[in-house]
């Protein structure tokens, strides 16, 4: 049994190093890809079925708790991607014992830290819910409350399920880590209108739905990492050896802060919005999910470029890294691009879908949703070009990157074109972002000499 489990994992590896590289690449992203889509799809399953309840302030609610769950996901890609990337380059050097120890540390440190996490939330709810921009209202504060205390029981088994999903996908079985985080998934959405409508338990039904699922895929990618060659999940097997910590918490450091900058910057914009009611709070939830679609979808295609990339770049072949990057960034562009020009001309019917009936609400994010589809053609070169310096161990131009597009220009920004234009400084915001990052991360990548990165 352990001589097949051997020869299917060397196998995969020899895919990764031989293979032409447009099926490859073709055939390793659309699962991720399909992935992206799925849990895009479950992200909006939530504002979907709550903005059928024609209730402005749980649609708002749902919105102020996003970046909380995101912030949650981005520890579990931390340690995930941490972890995942550094298996990689080892099974690529041939590894397999390092690449094992790798993976125990990586979720030994997820499950401790989710149980931490979750003992202070559920302490602290009320007051993180108003922190969170929960606090506009009263009625708002209550539904932000009822939505967020469920959410956080749950995030243990939520940041063991990122973290398994990512080794796999990143150690090139991106089929079973699918399989794992899809169980939870369509579980999430099977039983959202049941308990949001049929149990009419609104925001916390649906917090309850999202919780369950979690703790469904954490079931699933347990069971099924210790089959197909992959590597076994187990808690104890590492030792703590500083240089194996040192990849994990630093090779995860550009997904981490990427994604909890977002967090960050999104709590921003809603305290930033604040002013101009509720119904602005509601549109750029609408806005912000609708948009995420087709981006996604080419986050999802990057990701299938990533254990190319780094088994590529642990073999030392470093040409075959170069031309994988170009042509991923090549086929993003021209995705997104013409996936901006569809969403802009069908901005009205596709926000209408997940609005409530508030007028004033589809407006404002069918706005939100035009304006950020003019940047869609400059982020395929940013996005992939954080995953490209993050596999083959350049952390800090891959943080560099990671944060500059919510975070060094974001930010500044967030508090600059408000003052400027008032409530279109808001709407102009996303789309600046989006082009002044693209333009840092090509001074990035032009700098970069792979041989020389060891």
């Amino acid at each position: 049994m352990a001589d097949t489990q051997t020869d299917k994992r060397e196998q995969r590896r020899q895919r990764m190093l031989t293979e032409p590289l447009t099926p490859l690449l073709i055939r390793t992203a659309l699962p991720t890809m399909l992935g992206m889509l799925v849990g895009t799809v479950y992200s909006l399953t939530d504002t979907f079925w709550i903005g059928l309840m024609n209730n402005t302030d749980m649609t708002a609610a749902v919105g102020v708790v996003f970046p909380f769950i995101s912030f949650v996901q981005a520890v579990g890609f931390w340690f995930g991607y941490g972890s995942g990337n550094t298996m990689a380059r080892r099974l690529g050097e041939n590894r397999v014992e390092e690449a094992e120890k790798t993976s125990s540390l990586g979720v030994f440190l997820a499950a401790a830290l989710g149980i931490v996490l979750a003992a202070v939330c559920l302490l602290l709810v009320q007051p993180i819910s108003g922190l969170l921009g929960g606090g506009g209202s009263p009625t708002l504060l209550e539904q932000t409350t009822s939505y967020l205390v469920v959410i956080s029981a749950a995030i243990p088994f939520q940041l063991l399920s990122v973290t398994a999903y990512n080794q796999l996908r990143l150690c090139g079985n991106v089929k079973d880590g699918m399989i794992g985080m899809g169980v939870g998934m369509f579980g999430n959405m099977i039983l959202d209108p049941v308990f949001i409508l049929a149990c009419n338990m609104g925001v916390f039904g649906a917090g309850l739905a999202t919780s369950l699922g979690q703790v469904a895929s954490c079931i699933v990618l347990f069971i099924i990492s210790g089959k197909h060659g992959n590597i076994p999940l187990r808690f104890f097997r590492f030792d703590l050896k500083d240089r194996r910590l040192y990849h994990i918490l630093l090779g995860g450091a550009p997904n981490f802060s990427r994604q909890s900058i977002t967090s960050i910057a999104t709590i921003l914009l809603n305290k930033a919005a604040e002013p101009y009611g509720t119904a602005l709070i509601a549109a750029i939830t609408v806005a912000s999910r609708v948009s995420a679609v087709a981006y996604m979808l080419m986050i999802g295609f990057g990701q299938g470029f990533q254990p190319i990339c780094a088994m590529n770049y642990g073999a030392r072949q470093y040409d075959r890294v170069r031309k994988a990057f170009r042509l991923t960034v090549t086929i993003g562009t021209v995705f997104l691009t013409a996936a901006g020009a569809v969403l802009a001309l069908f901005a009205e019917p596709v926000t209408r879908a997940f609005a409530s009936d508030d007028p004033e609400v589809i407006e404002k994010a069918v706005t939100l949703v035009r304006l950020q589809c003019i940047s869609f053609p400059f982020l395929s070169f940013f996005a992939v070009s954080s995953m490209y310096m993050q596999n083959v161990g350049m952390y800090i131009r891959s943080l560099l990157i990671s944060i500059s597009r919510q975070g060094i220009v974001f930010i500044p920004l967030l508090f600059i074109l408000p003052a400027l234009w008032q409530e279109w400084g808001l709407y102009v915001l996303q789309p600046a972002s989006d082009i002044v990052s693209f333009f840092i991360s090509l001074a990035v990548i032009s700098s970069v000499r792979l041989e020389k990165a060891e």
